[in-house]
């Protein structure tokens, strides 16, 4: 697991410029974008780079060089899950780090307490995409999935505008569900569909030929 872990992260890095055009473009927006958006496009982002480790491992026949390997198409997906799992969370705090920071330099009023809810929820939202895309990914490659992953794009800026607005209305609305038990229901939700997808997920490498 360990060094299926390593070989993506090397892969990864393999990326230089399109990683450094991206924290580039992260810089410059923290200067002026809002938190959740500037959170989200790299959570996402990092998401999308680690499933795109997975044409990394396809290319030149990669996987049945990988397959030789003392680790089973079990332990391979359950790496793809919890390198997007790791990528994500390591995006998240990079993105918080640089809003406080961005926040700072224009010496903006910063309130991290009631902004929580709504950072937090980008993460399960973004999650539930890689859900859907590492199957795909797995049984079409990148080239015809791709269209899948414009709508998907598009899925995450329709859901990050929906619990801006809850929590903007939550407050004002007391028949409403709090914050915090939307979050859990998201959650919730994530924890399902991961579950399914995974199992998803190893059915499609298990028929796969090298």
């Amino acid at each position: 697991m360990f060094g299926l872990i390593e070989k993506d992260l090397r892969l990864t890095l393999v990326r230089k410029q399109t990683l450094f055009i991206f924290l580039a473009m992260a810089l410059i927006m923290g200067q002026s974008m809002e938190g959740e958006f500037l959170v989200g496009y790299l959570t996402m982002f990092a998401v999308l780079v680690a499933i795109g480790t997975t044409s990394y491992d396809e290319f030149d026949n990669g996987f049945a060089f990988l397959m030789t390997l003392p680790f089973d198409r079990k332990t391979y997906v359950r790496e793809k899950y919890l390198f997007c799992l790791m990528m994500a969370a390591a995006a998240w705090c990079f993105g918080i780090v640089l809003y406080v920071i961005g926040t700072g330099i224009r010496h903006s009023a910063i309130s991290l307490t009631g902004q929580l809810p709504m950072l937090l929820g980008i993460i399960p939202t973004v999650l539930i995409s890689a859900c859907v895309m590492i199957p795909l990914q797995l049984k079409f490659g990148m080239e015809k999935s791709r269209m899948i992953l414009f709508a998907l794009f598009g899925f995450i800026v329709v859901m990050t505008a929906a619990w801006k607005k809850v929590m903007d209305n939550g407050p004002a609305l007391p028949d409403a569900l709090p914050p915090a038990a939307v979050l859990l229901s998201l959650t919730a939700a994530f924890l399902l569909l991961a579950l399914a997808s995974y199992r998803w997920s190893v059915r499609i490498m298990e028929k796969k030929e090298f």
